[in-house]
């Protein structure tokens, strides 16, 4: 019997995309202070707003499948 294949992005892909995500804003911030009008700056800001949301993705899920909320928190 031929198992199927999932399809997707894995959690570490995600984790991949965020942190790609999150060094381009911060580059961005750097090398362009003060968000300037240019779009194509603007854009790179707007993809290293991605990193948030994905982020606490993972910290409500791993709170949702710890067995200790105490030591999770810590």
């Amino acid at each position: 019997m031929e198992t199927m294949a999932k399809k997707g992005l894995t959690s570490n892909a995600l984790k991949m995309i965020a942190l790609a995500a999150m060094t381009t804003d911060h580059l961005a911030a750097v090398i362009f202070p003060n968000y300037p009008t240019n779009a194509g700056i603007l854009i790179l800001h707007i993809f290293g707003r991605l990193a948030a949301p994905i982020y606490w993705f993972f910290i409500a899920e791993g709170y949702y499948y710890t067995r200790n909320v105490k030591r999770y928190i810590g």
